[in-house]
């Protein structure tokens, strides 16, 4: 057991990315739309103050093409993409979902899409204080 390594993040990040790429190769040899294309990049998740800031490479994904919700504590992006040629036409798409560490201001927030990378701001709520119950006897 000495001989354990722990892999960096860089390193599963690498094998994802080829796993998802023999999958991808595999879809489009049977004509079928790729489940989990590499238009996208890892989802990363940060604060800034008050605000939590998600960031999405979408490479040259059209930004009409995408699509960003959140429902409660789950936001939720989804992208459709399709390209014709001569004699073919192929889908990509996917979806990439994430559950937040905290409730947000849903009408403060707001997604921007500049050089490829689609950018989420989330306000997070404002915490709210804890109630004393009080308990009866019977």
């Amino acid at each position: 057991m000495a001989d354990l390594k722990r892999w960096s993040r860089n390193e599963i990040s690498r094998m994802r990315n080829d796993v998802d790429r023999l999958f991808d190769d595999l879809c489009a040899d049977f004509d079928l739309p790729v489940m989990f294309c590499r238009i996208a990049g890892d989802l990363d998740l940060s604060e800034e103050g008050e605000t939590l800031v998600v960031r999405l490479e979408l490479g040259n994904m059209n930004p009409d093409d995408v699509h960003v919700t959140v429902e409660e504590r789950l936001l939720t992006i989804v992208a459709e993409s399709s390209e014709s040629g001569p004699g073919h036409v192929s889908s990509r798409s996917f979806r990439k979902e994430l559950r937040l560490p905290c409730a947000i201001e849903v009408d403060d927030a707001h997604a921007e899409f500049q050089d490829g990378v689609l950018l989420v701001k989330l306000p997070k709520c404002a915490p709210r204080p804890g109630q004393k119950i009080a308990i009866t006897r019977k």
